[in-house]
């Protein structure tokens, strides 16, 4: 239940607790939210963004393809796949 896979989606479902926190308690005390953020943090948000999705698009299966990737058990093989570290360390 908890590898690598789920990973993005823990994150996700913290993040939007943590927003949903922050919007309950502006509820409860009737005022609007005031979001300033300085320009850099907002340019470097940014580019970790684009940076992470450009490492997505080459580490996809159709860029490794473009790339000469080595062809193996696809995708509804349930051997498919790396293992996770934690899998590794249990032994399965």
């Amino acid at each position: 239940m908890f590898n690598r896979d789920n990973a993005v989606g823990f994150l996700l479902l913290g993040f939007c607790a943590v927003v949903a926190g922050i919007m309950v308690y502006y509820i409860a005390i009737g005022e609007r939210p005031m979001v300033n953020f300085p320009p850099a943090l907002t340019i470097g948000v940014i580019a970790v963004f684009i940076g992470l999705m450009i490492f997505g698009f080459l580490r996809g299966s159709f860029f490794q393809r473009l790339r000469g990737g080595q062809g193996g058990k696809q995708w509804p093989d349930p051997d498919t796949g790396r293992k996770s570290l934690w899998d590794r360390l249990r032994g399965k």
